[in-house]
């Protein structure tokens, strides 16, 4: 158990720093995690109903992953940030967005029950705002109108499976055939599906495995992971090969079920939008359009605004964020220091990635990540 612990620990580890993306050589300085670091926890796959922060006496309540999985990253990017500061090193790393860019933005639906009256609704709002929305289609509810899901493709929407049934599955047999089902009846439509969110945001080995075997690019689910950056899950002794990517689990449905008024929806929302804006985490909100955005509508559209008023954030969808994190994961760099210049070597030729340099006395930077030589101390 000892050895299959520390195993685990170090694949955690190299996850976490590859995510970073940190130059290679940095693992040794992260030999001594301190004992109170319940890095294993990192492996948990374990979900349970959580009060999150809410306000006054009110506390939406949804199950999600048991372990708090970005604030073990931070920790471990904490004590990697001290031992290098120690030693008078800069922590460098590849920026979390694009250049020019201080976060992400997405807005997802999970379509559940609705026709295409509540769809087309959700669909008017999005596009008054040039608002591009991630659609996770409940098949068998919205059968009749994939056709016309299909089309809106073209006015930069993303179009994903959410499943067939609304239902996840502990079976794998049987999470294979909704899974399978819902995916090629979208395909027959002209929908070309990499991604997947679980009903009721849950999941377990045995859907992953699922998704693995069907070459799923990515997927989000919040039993898994939340109010977090892109990561793979790390579970037993291997590390998924579809790509999870977290999002913030309080829904305006939620909020409704935990007896907030609309004004304190509002506030909820322009809270969380402001908090996570200030600390350059991503922003990824989500909602229904049946029994919620239908029945709350300006408060999709207060949320769709205050988005979009921010500066300097990438609105986007799950499907170009995955496919911009997957290529900034497996662009290469090395870093030489002497002195007190770094030597930057790489093959990368994409503008859009860039470096960000901290430096010991909490100065920062920000630059192209191209062949080059930089000062670090003035």
């Amino acid at each position: 158990m000892i050895l299959f612990n520390s195993f685990v620990k170090r694949t955690i580890l190299r996850e976490i720093i590859r995510h970073e993306g940190c130059p290679q050589g940095y693992h040794k300085y992260l030999h001594n995690i301190p004992q109170d670091i319940p890095l294993i926890s990192y492996a948990d796959t374990g979900s349970q109903i959580i009060a999150l922060p809410g306000i006054g006496k009110r506390f939406p309540r949804e199950t999600i992953a048991r372990t708090n999985k970005a604030l073990l990253r931070k920790t471990v990017i904490n004590t990697l940030k001290e031992e290098l500061f120690r030693k008078n090193l800069p922590y460098i790393h590849l920026s979390y967005y694009p250049k020019d860019f201080r976060t992400v933005v997405t807005f997802r639906v999970d379509c559940d029950d609705s026709d295409q009256v509540d769809f087309d609704r959700v669909l008017r709002y999005a596009d008054s705002h040039s608002f591009p929305i991630t659609w996770f289609i409940h098949v068998k509810a919205q059968q009749s109108y994939l056709h016309h899901i299909a089309s809106i493709g073209e006015r930069g929407h993303d179009i994903q499976l959410h499943c067939y049934d609304h239902e996840t599955f502990t079976n794998y047999r049987q999470n294979k055939m909704n899974i399978g089902t819902g995916r090629r009846l979208l395909e027959e439509s002209g929908i070309h599906v990499t991604g997947f969110a679980s009903p009721f945001g849950k999941w377990n080995p045995s859907l992953n495995r699922v998704l693995e075997n069907l070459r799923f690019s990515f997927s989000s689910e919040f039993a898994s992971g939340y109010d977090d950056l892109p990561y793979y899950p790390v579970f037993g002794n291997r590390v998924s090969t579809v790509l999870q990517l977290p999002v913030h689990p309080v829904c305006i449905g939620l909020l409704r079920k935990a007896h907030f008024s609309r004004e304190e929806m509002i506030t909820y929302f322009d809270r969380i939008i402001s908090e996570k804006f200030e600390r350059n985490e991503p922003i990824m909100l989500y909602g229904h359009p049946y029994k919620e955005i239908d029945k709350f509508p300006e408060i999709f559209d207060f949320i769709l605004s205050r988005l979009k008023k921010l500066p300097k954030v990438w609105i986007t969808t799950y499907s170009e964020f995955a496919s911009w994190w997957k290529k900034r994961i497996h662009t290469g760099y090395s870093v030489r220091i002497e002195k007190e210049t770094a030597h930057i070597i790489t093959d990368n030729s994409d503008p859009s990635l860039q470096l960000h340099i901290e430096m010991p006395d909490s100065s920062e930077m920000y630059l192209p990540l191209t062949n080059s030589r930089i000062l670090l101390m003035n």
